[in-house]
C-alpha cells in the first residue's frame, strides 16, 4: 500500500473514531469480554 493511500486511510478511521465514539466504546467492550472468556477457558483446562 501506498504511503499515501496508507495516510489517507488513517485519517478516515481516526474522524470515524472521533464520530462513532459508541460504536468504538462498544467494540473494544465486546474484545475484551471475548478475551477474557478465552482466559477463562485455558485456566479450565
Amino acid at each position: 500500500m501506498e504511503a499515501s493511500a496508507r495516510l489517507a486511510r488513517r485519517e478516515y478511521m481516526r474522524q470515524w473514531r472521533l464520530k462513532n465514539k459508541d460504536k468504538v466504546k462498544a467494540h473494544q467492550e465486546r474484545y475484551w469480554e471475548k478475551k477474557a472468556q478465552e482466559g477463562r477457558k485455558e485456566v479450565n483446562k
